[in-house]
This record gives structure tokens, sequence and C-alpha cells, in this order.
């Protein structure tokens, strides 16, 4: 059985891509929402968002 190739950072970021997402920060801040967009240093952009 052959494994999946590995998918880079930013490969798996935008795969995700109007999915809902929980992002936990280094400063243990949380957030959840869905995720719209992200640019070049992966600031992002979501919606419906729940800290």
């Amino acid at each position: 059985m052959a494994a999946a190739p590995a998918l880079l950072p930013l490969e798996l970021v935008d795969r995700c891509i109007g999915s809902r997402i929980w992002v936990v920060m280094k400063s243990e801040k949380e957030f959840a929402g869905t995720l719209l967009g992200f640019d070049d240093f992966v600031n992002m952009v979501l919606e419906d968002v729940t800290e």
C-alpha cells in the first residue's frame, strides 16, 4: 500500500478554505471560524468566529 504524499503547510491551509477551522495561538487564545482566505504571511480571514 503506497503512502499518500505529504502536504506542505500552505497546501493544507489552502485545502481548508471554506471549512470551519480551530486556531490555537501561542498566547493560548483560541478561535474557531470558517476560513475565507489567507495571504503569503498566513494572515487569515475568518467569518462566524467564536473565541
